[in-house]
């Protein structure tokens, strides 16, 4: 059996054990503050909550930077280095970032055999992603069969990622997100429903007021993908520090679902920077079988 490393970039925003748990490893993004000082995103739910503080007390928002090709190459190397055949690669959506091109670039100037998966996708669905390829590898796949097998399950529709924000300002600055439905969102100050669409963007789908009902307007946008009550399911809880509406939100998908396994993460600095401190959303991920 192959021994394969698993990289995400760090807007994956997976749980901090699962580094070790499921041999995953992370390249980080940067912030870039207006004073020009730069810092790397993080995984560590510590340094986490320290930069959501100081991105609520910034009069400005920061900017974001993928890794570079010198990042992937000094990580390829290092791993090649500590016995491993073949790395496998899952990115943030292409549409969203051109780490997957700094990945790619990468890869041709090492000798060790090196996959990219573009996950068309971002956040904590990614860290499941990661979760069940090293479940695959754990079962003797190689990285080209693992690349297969989630390509299938993707054009599936296996994965979704919805969340909602409470401040749309941010995606708006960020160019994620049309002006005109940011303008509405920040009038009416209620909380906008995102989901991450098949092609790798994202888009607004609907506005709510109040907890309660933002945690059925996500719900609805699950059936719509086609996810039936009482399916077993993957689920990773999202949030930037809007912790005890999360816990309502995985209240909800406990009632709705039946999880197979369930978990909850943080979103880092880049993820934050764009979604703003309150975000909270759901990872799902259809259960095919595969276990701890």
């Amino acid at each position: 059996m192959k021994k394969i490393k698993i990289i995400v970039d760090s807007t994956a925003d997976l749980p901090e054990h699962f580094l070790e748990k499921y041999d995953i490893d992370v390249v980080p993004l940067y912030i870039i503050w207006p004073d020009g000082s730069q810092e790397k995103d993080t995984w560590l739910d510590e340094e986490k909550m320290k930069f959501y503080q100081r991105l609520m007390e910034s009069e400005e928002v920061p900017d974001t930077s993928q890794p570079t090709v010198p990042d992937f190459v000094a990580k390829y190397k290092e791993l090649m280095e500590k016995g491993y055949d073949e790395i496998l690669v899952l990115t943030i959506s292409t549409q969203m970032s051109g780490t997957f091109n700094s990945a790619t670039l990468a890869a041709k100037e090492v000798e060790i055999p090196v996959y990219i998966f573009d996950t068309l996708r971002a956040s904590s669905i990614v860290a499941l992603m990661a979760r069940t390829a090293r479940l695959l590898a754990n079962q003797g796949k190689d990285s080209q069969e693992i690349m297969k097998i989630m390509k299938e399950r993707f054009d599936s529709n296996d994965y979704q990622a919805v969340f909602y924000v409470s401040n749309f300002e941010y995606l708006v600055k960020g160019g994620r997100i049309n002006k005109f439905q940011g303008f509405l969102g920040s009038m009416l100050r209620m909380k906008v429903g995102i989901y991450i669409k098949q092609d790798g963007t994202m888009e607004p789908f609907g506005k709510a007021r109040g907890v309660n009902k933002a945690v059925n307007l996500l719900l609805s946008k699950l059936d719509e993908a086609g996810f039936k009550e009482g399916e077993k399911v993957n689920y990773l809880s999202i949030t930037a520090g809007a912790r005890e509406e999360a816990e309502i939100v995985t209240k909800a998908i406990k009632e709705k679902y039946d999880v197979v396994f369930m978990d909850k993460a943080l979103t880092g600095k880049v993820i934050t920077k764009h979604v703003a401190p309150g975000m909270v959303g759901i990872a799902l991920e259809r259960f095919r079988g595969e276990t701890d």
